[in-house]
């Protein structure tokens, strides 16, 4: 047996170490093995701006790689190829309901008082709660929950149904609301100029009302930011309500994207198309722009970066 001393193992160990790192240097990073390219479709991206023809959108892993006009994103030769020709291209809809699960929902009698409101709201500070919902409290006890809240830093989202319960959240520093307000006089414009310059959003929900939809367009009108809440049932007739309530397809579908994800505070991770946000995207046969409807006419959607049926 011939023995290499400590000097001779050390290099090769060394030259082991050297060829292990080299080699994983040399792999592909996980999100570059699975590109894919949308090539063609127009681009409507939830920002608010107007629509891109012949547009080209990379998805690496579970995130938008790049977006844009096709002159201006270069398709990675290594990416599976999709042809959008003809087909449309915009975010995956948010749905502000969606988030109200139970235990992030403060109703009626639970809390009971509020010393139990305050330890439950520092409960779900703890366990890392991104937002919460109140339905009708009462005062005392709304109070502490938004106080408590507003302390930890996590938005507070308002069910209402009159003025007098909207008025009531904004005094307190809610985030904004879900449901309209069906109260029948005419909405105060400082009430509304409060709303905008507080960028308190609303999403009317699918309650009908003897208001609606005349305050829900009412408040769209003055600035308010809208955004969509399905009240559990149809993402997609949520915001054909918001059309019929006189938005405009283009603003509906900011509604739907950018600013559910804002209300959540979740837009640096999704709500646009955008590069570094989460890839979740629907390809739609007809144009939404021009009627609402065809929101429901996907062709293809992704979820996380893939595609979901």
């Amino acid at each position: 047996m011939v023995s290499l001393g400590y000097h001779g193992g050390f290099m090769l160990l060394w030259a082991a170490l050297i060829l292990i790192v080299l080699g994983l240097c040399s792999c592909k990073p996980a999100e570059e093995g699975h590109m894919k390219a949308i090539i063609g479709a127009v681009l409507i991206d939830g920002l608010g701006g107007p629509p891109v023809s012949n547009s080209v959108v990379v998805v690496a892993g579970d995130r938008i790689r790049a977006a844009g006009a096709g002159s201006t994103v270069a398709i990675p030769a290594e990416a599976d190829k999709i042809d959008g020709s003809g087909r449309f291209l915009v975010p995956g809809m948010v749905d502000v309901y969606a988030h109200a699960e139970a235990a992030v929902s403060f109703t009626a009698g639970h809390p009971a008082n509020p010393d139990e409101a305050r330890a439950r709201v520092a409960e779900l500070a703890k366990a890392g709660a991104e937002v919460m919902h109140l339905w009708k409290l009462e005062t005392a006890v709304a109070e502490a929950v938004l106080e408590e809240a507003r302390d930890a830093g996590i938005p507070v989202i308002g069910h209402i149904s009159t003025l007098a319960e909207a008025e009531f959240l904004v005094k307190n520093g809610v985030s904004g609301f879900v449901g309209t307000i069906c109260d029948r006089q005419t909405l105060d414009p400082d009430f509304l100029a409060r709303l905008r310059d507080l960028r308190i959003f609303d999403a009317p929900g699918m309650a009908a009302c003897p208001a609606e939809p005349h305050n829900t367009e009412r408040l769209f009108r003055a600035g308010v930011p809208m955004a969509l809440a399905s009240d559990g049932a149809d993402v997609a007739r949520a915001a054909e309500r918001l059309a019929e309530a006189g938005m405009p397809p283009f603003d509906v579908i900011v509604a739907a994207t950018r600013n559910g994800a804002v209300a959540l505070h979740q837009d640096e991770q999704r709500g646009a198309i955008q590069a570094g946000k989460r890839a979740d995207l629907l390809l739609l046969s007809a144009n939404p722009g021009e009627d609402i409807r065809n929101l429901r006419k996907v062709v293809l959607k992704m979820t996380g970066g893939e595609w979901v049926r």
